[in-house]
């Protein structure tokens, strides 16, 4: 049995020898164009910026922030208005609030919370008195 012969260096600035098959490592990617900017970064001088005439005000109060002050408010209402009590819709109102505060509109959600908590203290004091 022999010894393999342990493989000479390669001398520096040359590049290495291919290896036995004929495939050669590929070469070094070229630099990127100037100005180049990954994915998921925002390109210099462009920045998001609020829309006028308060869009994004009103945006807290769309989907399922709109559905939870809704909710809260027949929770706080109907006790009044029809002698009537639905003990599911607090619930339904602070999960849809949840949800809200979850999606991004965070006052939507947090004044349908308050309305759906008001709402369920009604609804206990009236199913317990």
């Amino acid at each position: 049995m022999s010894d393999p012969t342990p493989p000479t260096p390669t001398p520096p600035g040359q590049p290495p020898p291919t290896p036995p098959g004929g495939f050669a490592p590929a070469p070094p990617a070229p630099p990127p164009a100037p100005g180049y900017v990954p994915p998921g970064q925002l390109p210099p001088g462009i920045y998001p910026t609020a829309r006028p005439g308060g869009g994004n005000l009103l945006f807290q109060f769309t989907g399922s922030a709109a559905l939870s002050i809704v909710v809260g408010l027949a929770t706080v209402v109907v006790p009044f208005l029809f002698a009537r009590v639905f003990f599911f819709l607090p619930i339904i109102g602070l999960l849809t609030g949840v949800q809200a505060i979850r999606g991004g509109r965070l006052i939507g959600g947090i004044i349908g919370i308050v309305l759906s908590v008001i709402g369920g203290i009604i609804t206990l004091i009236a199913l317990f008195a």
